[in-house]
C-alpha cells in the first residue's frame, strides 16, 4: 500500500506542477507576443501623427479638429509635465513611441522634437477583458483534462493488477487451489498480492492437511474399532475369568491408542490455532538442545548414545519461542533415537547471517523419494521395524521451524550413514 500511495501522490504532484507550469508559461508568452503585436499599429498611427503635427506646426488647432471627429482622444503635455523613469527615459528622448496600458485605457505617446511636448492618443480597451478570459477558461480546461490524463494513464496498471487479483481470487473460489498471482515489482500492490499469496498458500495448506487428517483418522481408528469389536464380541460369549480378564486388558489397550491418537490430533489443532501467537526472544540454541538432550537420556526410553560434542563452542542465540523450539528439537531428537542403531550426533554452527542445527543418526536412513512424504502429517518412516507413533512428529517440526522463519531439509548423513535433519533458522539481530 505504501507503495500505491506514494506514487498516487507522485503522479499527481507531478501533473500538477508541470502542466501548471507549462500552461502558465504559455499565457506568459502568448500576452507578450499579442500585446507586441497588438499595439504595432498603434505606434504607426502616432508616428504619423506626430510626423503631420512637426510639418504643420499648428497643434492646437489640429488637436481640437481631432477631438471633435474622433472617440479617440488625442492631448498635448509640455515635456517638463510628463515624468518618466530613467529606464524609459532614453528611450522616449530619442523618438520612439512609449505604450502604457491600464484596464480602461491604451495610451500611446510620442515626443515631439522641436515643440518638446509629449502627444499622447488615449485608446479605450476593446473586449481584451473578454479575450483574455476565454482563453483562461481554455488553460484551466486544458489543465484539469491533463490531470484526469495523468491519473487514467496511472491507473491503468492498477486496474489491469486488480483485474489480475478478481480472476486469480475467482479461480482459487471455484476449487483451483494452485491458482497464484504472478508478482511483479512494478506494481502498485505488491503487498495485496503477497498476502494474497501467502494466504491462497495456507489455506492449500489447510486443506491438504485436513484431507491427510481425515484419510489417515479413518485408518488409524479403524483398527482399534474393529479390535474393539472383535474384543467385546468374544467378551460376551465366554465364560472363562481367565479369558474375560485377557479381553478386558485388549480392550483397554485399545482405548488407550484411540486416547492417544485423539490427543496427537487434538495437539495438532492446537498448534494451527496458536501459530500467530509466538512470543519471541533471544534464546540460547545450545542450552536448549543440551536441556532437551538431558531430558530425553534419563528416561528409559533412550538406548542410543547422544553426542553433543560437536555443538559450537560459542553462544548461538535466536529469536524464537522457548516452547515451542524445545518441542521442534525434541521431535527431531526422539524421531533420531527412535530410528537410530546405537548412536545420534548433534551438530550446531553458525554464520553471518544463519545458525544451523543438524541431528544425524546411524538408522536405515530415508530414502529420496520418501524425503518429501515424512513431513506429512501421519506419514511414517520406511522401517519395518520401528513402528511407534503416529507421523505426526517431523510435521510439528515443520511447522514449528516455519513460525520461526526456519527451513528443514533431510539428507544422508557422510558421518553415520543414516539420516540427517538440518534446521536453518536466521541469525538473531541482538
Amino acid at each position: 500500500m505504501k507503495k500505491l500511495i506514494v506514487s498516487l501522490v507522485v503522479v499527481i504532484l507531478s501533473a500538477i506542477i508541470f502542466l501548471g507550469w507549462g500552461l502558465d508559461s504559455f499565457f506568459n508568452e502568448y500576452q507578450h507576443k499579442k500585446n507586441t503585436d497588438e499595439f504595432s499599429p498603434y505606434r504607426q498611427i502616432i508616428n504619423s501623427l506626430a510626423n503631420t503635427l512637426e510639418e504643420t506646426g499648428n497643434l492646437a488647432q489640429f488637436v481640437s479638429a481631432w477631438q471633435q471627429q474622433n472617440q479617440q482622444q488625442l492631448t498635448l503635455t509640455p515635456i517638463s509635465e510628463f515624468p518618466l523613469p530613467i529606464s524609459l527615459r532614453d528611450s522616449f528622448s530619442q523618438g520612439h513611441p512609449l505604450v502604457l496600458e491600464s484596464a480602461e485605457l491604451i495610451t500611446v505617446n510620442k515626443l515631439l522634437q522641436t515643440q518638446q511636448q509629449v502627444l499622447t492618443l488615449s485608446i479605450p480597451q476593446q473586449g481584451k477583458q473578454q479575450d483574455n478570459l476565454a482563453l483562461q477558461i481554455i488553460l484551466t480546461t486544458i489543465f484539469y483534462l491533463g490531470v484526469l490524463l495523468c491519473a487514467f494513464i496511472w491507473l491503468g496498471p492498477l486496474i489491469k493488477r486488480l483485474q489480475l487479483l478478481r480472476n486469480t481470487a475467482k479461480r482459487f473460489g471455484e476449487g483451483d487451489f494452485s491458482a497464484r498471482i504472478n508478482i511483479s515489482n512494478s506494481s502498485y500492490i505488491i503487498d495485496i498480492e503477497n498476502e494474497f499469496n501467502f494466504m491462497a498458500e495456507q489455506i492449500n495448506t489447510l486443506i491438504k492437511d485436513n484431507k491427510l487428517l481425515s484419510n489417515a483418522v479413518s485408518h488409524d481408528l479403524r483398527t482399534p474399532l474393529a479390535r474393539l469389536r472383535f474384543g467385546i464380541e468374544a467378551l460376551g460369549e465366554t465364560n472363562n475369568p481367565k479369558n474375560k480378564e485377557k479381553y478386558v486388558r485388549h480392550l483397554s489397550r485399545d482405548i488407550q491408542e484411540m486416547e492417544n491418537l485423539v490427543a496427537v490430533l487434538l495437539n495438532y489443532a492446537s498448534l494451527e490455532q496458536k501459530m500467530i501467537k509466538v512470543k519471541r526472544m533471544p534464546l540460547n540454541l545450545n542450552a536448549l538442545i543440551k536441556s532437551a538432550v538431558r531430558n530425553l537420556t534419563s528416561s528409559d526410553a533412550c538406548s542410543v548414545a547422544m553426542d553433543i560434542a560437536k555443538l559450537a563452542k560459542e553462544n548461538i542465540i535466536i529469536d524464537g519461542d522457548e516452547n515451542y523450539l524445545a518441542m521442534l528439537i525434541n521431535n527431531l531428537l526422539s524421531n533420531a533415537q527412535q530410528y537410530a542403531a546405537k548412536h545420534v550426533r548433534i551438530t550446531t554452527q553458525q554464520t553471518c547471517n544463519s545458525v544451523s542445527m543438524c541431528i544425524e543418526d546411524d538408522g536405515p536412513g530415508i530414502s529420496k523419494e520418501m524425503r518429501e512424504h515424512v513431513f506429512k502429517p501421519f506419514t511414517r518412516g520406511e522401517s519395518d521395524t520401528v513402528q511407534q507413533g503416529y507421523g505426526m512428529g517431523l510435521a510439528i517440526v515443520v511447522r514449528v521451524a516455519a513460525w520461526h522463519g526456519g527451513k528443514v531439509s533431510i539428507s544422508q548423513s557422510e558421518v553415520l550413514g543414516g539420516a540427517k535433519f538440518k534446521v536453518v533458522f536466521k541469525r538473531a539481530s541482538h
